[in-house]
């Protein structure tokens, strides 16, 4: 059996005194292990694994979906609380500097909270994944996704920085989780900055599947054009999805309009809801 937890998100649904913040993490029990997938801001990971029920030193790994500070923000706070090191597996771009252009022009840090240096000192042990890659039996990261020629991320307020050059950020770095599972191959995603419709295909094309029985996570849709939640939607039924459990950054009007569309099928994904397969 597979079960995941939501211990990071925005929102929180259930009367429990857990935390929302604005990230994600998601808890991963399976009988070869546990896995965290992303660690929140930081704000929340640790009092919501406690309070929902989660070993912290029973996590096997960590893996980062990419290096925004909402998803990255909790990783030292989870390593002080353990006894032991911890593989931490992430794209090797995810440490590249990140900021957010504002409108008023003024520039804000959103990349890894601190150096890299200082989750090595307490006992992070970074693992660079890239491409279509096995972590363990029956789960697989993919990145670096292939696009069309002329195929931009819409978000032109999240850029890259090198030096004092500046650029909108190609988000090499996004990572997505695969996981099979007695109901069927499920795809977690941290924040699909690469295009949602990109990763399902990409993941279709290197693992042979020609369904996902359910997809959840962070979808950026909000912020996209019109033309891309369309593709998005006839790529859920492409794909013959089963569930379909959005949340972070994926926005409450794309939310409802999954939610009238797929019906029983859909979900949200705050905190403390939990998925078996």
């Amino acid at each position: 059996m597979t079960k995941i937890t939501v211990i990071c998100e925005n929102s929180v649904q259930i009367p429990f005194p857990v935390i929302g913040e604005h990230g994600l993490s998601f808890f991963i029990e399976r009988e070869e292990g546990n896995t965290l997938f992303d660690t929140g801001q930081g704000l929340g990971v640790v009092h919501n694994l406690k309070l929902l029920g989660k070993d912290i030193n029973s996590i096997k790994r960590v893996i980062l979906s990419h290096g925004h500070y909402d998803h990255t923000g909790g990783l030292l706070s989870i390593l002080k609380e353990r006894k032991e090191t911890l593989p931490v597996y992430l794209h090797p771009d995810a440490f590249l500097t990140k900021c957010a252009k504002l409108p008023n022009g003024m520039e804000r840090a959103i990349g890894f909270p601190h150096d890299k240096s200082l989750y090595e000192e307490n006992g992070a042990e970074f693992i660079e994944t890239n491409g279509f890659e096995k972590i363990a039996d029956g789960m697989f990261t993919i990145s670096n996704i292939h696009h069309s020629e002329g195929w931009r991320p819409w978000d032109k307020l999240l850029m890259r920085k090198n030096n004092d050059d500046i650029a909108p950020d190609p988000f090499s770095d996004d990572l997505s989780l695969l996981l099979e599972t007695s109901s069927g191959p499920v795809v977690l995603l941290g924040c699909a900055h690469s295009g949602i419709v990109e990763i399902l295909d990409e993941l279709s094309s290197k693992s042979n599947h020609s369904e996902f029985f359910a997809v959840i996570g962070g979808t950026h849709l909000d912020s996209a054009p019109e033309d891309y939640v369309e593709k998005t939607l006839q790529s859920l039924k492409k794909y013959n999805v089963q569930k379909i459990a959005v949340s972070h950054c994926t926005g409450l009007r794309i939310a409802h309009r999954l939610a009238n569309i797929f019906g029983e099928k859909f979900s949200d994904a705050s905190v403390g809801r939990f998925f078996e397969f």
